[in-house]
């Protein structure tokens, strides 16, 4: 698939005349996203289960400077709101998780000769992401303590007459949950990954 999308790329900067950003230009996104699929994997010396969890929605931003015709580098945030964690087929009316990822980045436009589809960039992101865990105190007997960690993401996306963006973005955000009582301690690696779809809007400055 790499091989496959690396050759349309390829072949688009290969047929297409290419009017490249001025160097400097610098653009602010706004964006909402939906994800396509996400799951959360708790994985720790007794426990390896993989959750799935409900639909829910992001809100972000991004900011992108020229460093080249065609390279942007920037800075971005992304939040992905509250949403339930699915147990046994069904869904939490209790638990929920939400991350807030802060995040450096860099795209390449492949700049497309048509008044319609303007570009198309694969993106890379690399940052921290803040986990936001919502446990019904009811229902546990222990405390739990929840750590955040890495963020990165890859995807692809386009600008469609010049401000619209459509982006799919695949990311992964890692952490520690804590359980801890007096007579026990379960330290888990968690792993939250999404597929999201992103439309924003593109303000050049």
């Amino acid at each position: 698939m790499k091989k496959s999308l690396f050759a349309v790329l390829l072949a688009v900067v290969l047929v297409s005349p290419v009017f490249a950003t001025d160097k400097g230009t610098m653009q602010l996104d706004v964006k909402a996203g939906m994800p396509v699929n996400q799951e959360l994997k708790v994985k720790g010396d007794n426990t390896n289960i993989n959750y799935d969890l409900d639909t829910t929605f992001s809100l972000g931003a991004d900011f992108f400077y020229y460093i080249d015709s065609n390279i942007a580098v920037g800075a971005g945030i992304d939040h992905i709101f509250e949403t339930k964690i699915k147990y046994d087929g069904g869904v939490s009316a209790n638990d929920k998780v939400g991350f807030t990822n802060v995040y450096l980045q860099a795209k390449y436009d492949f700049v497309l000769n048509n008044d319609i589809v303007n570009n198309i960039y694969p993106v890379v992101q690399v940052g921290y992401g803040i986990a936001s865990y919502d446990f019904d105190s009811r229902f546990y007997s222990y405390s739990i303590e929840e750590e955040n960690g890495l963020y990165w993401a890859i995807g692809i996306g386009t600008t469609i007459k010049e401000h619209l963006i459509i982006e799919l973005i695949y990311s992964f955000d890692y952490g520690k949950i804590t359980m801890k009582d007096p007579y026990f301690e379960n330290v888990m690696d968690t792993t939250y990954t999404m597929i999201k779809l992103n439309v924003g809007f593109k303000f050049s400055l």
